[in-house]
C-alpha cells in the first residue's frame, strides 16, 4: 500500500521522504490500480484453502508411495525406526497460529477498505466459508489430534478483532470524505434545468 502512497509533504521527513508514489489520497485512479490489486489478492486468498487441502493430502500420499517404492505393500518401508514410520503415516501437525493469522488478515483488509470497495465483504464471506469447509476436512482426516490448548490464544485473537471496526470507521470516513470521488461521480448526471 505504501508503494503507491505519496507522503513527501508529511512529517517526519526522514521517514516519509522515501514514499514518492503517484497517489496523495484515495482518488478514482487509486481504485483502478491499488484497489484492483487488493480485490485480486483477496480473491486469490479465498481459493487458497483448497490448495492447502489438496497439498495436505497429496504430499503425504506421495511421500508414502516413495517410501514403499511405489508398491502397494504398506509393510515395505525404507524407514529404520518405528518412530519414523509413524511420523510418515500419522500426518502433519495442525498449525493453528497460521490459520488464525490468515483470518485476521482477511478481516482487517476487509474492514479497512470495505467501505470504499464493498465487494470485499462478499469475498471475505466466501473466504471464511472456504476456510471452514477445508479446515473441517483437514482436521477430520489428515492431522493427528490437535494439541490441547487453553482459551488464551482464542481470547487474544478475539481481542484483536475489537480494533477492526474502529479501523473501518476511520479509514471509511477518509475514503468517503474525498471530494474527487463524488465530483467525478456526478459529472455523468444530465442537467435537467
Amino acid at each position: 500500500m505504501f508503494v503507491n502512497a505519496n507522503l513527501t509533504e508529511h512529517s517526519p521527513h526522514w521517514l516519509t521522504q522515501n514514499f514518492k508514489g503517484p497517489f496523495y489520497d484515495y482518488m478514482p485512479e487509486w481504485y483502478g490500480i491499488v484497489g484492483f490489486l487488493i480485490v485480486k489478492t483477496m480473491i486469490i486468498n479465498s481459493i487458497m484453502p483448497y490448495v492447502g487441502l489438496c497439498t495436505a493430502f497429496a504430499i503425504p500420499a506421495l511421500k508414502r508411495k516413495m517410501d514403499r517404492k511405489f508398491g502397494s505393500d504398506v509393510y515395505s518401508t525404507k524407514k529404520t525406526s518405528m518412530a519414523m514410520y509413524k511420523a510418515l503415516y500419522t500426518g502433519s501437525e495442525y498449525v493453528i497460529h497460521f490459520k488464525q493469522s490468515g483470518i485476521l488478515n482477511i478481516t482487517y483488509m476487509t474492514m479497512m477498505y470495505g467501505v470504499g470497495m464493498p465487494i470485499l465483504f462478499p469475498i471475505a464471506a466466501f473466504n471464511f466459508f472456504n476456510q471452514y469447509v477445508c479446515e473441517r476436512i483437514i482436521v477430520s482426516y489428515n492431522v493427528p489430534l490437535p494439541p490441547a490448548l487453553d482459551d488464551k490464544l482464542t481470547n487474544n485473537m478475539i481481542s484483536l478483532f475489537y480494533w477492526s471496526p474502529l479501523l473501518m470507521l476511520f479509514n471509511g470516513y477518509w475514503m468517503l470524505s474525498n471530494p474527487e470521488i463524488f465530483q467525478n461521480s456526478y459529472q455523468y448526471i444530465p442537467d435537467t434545468i
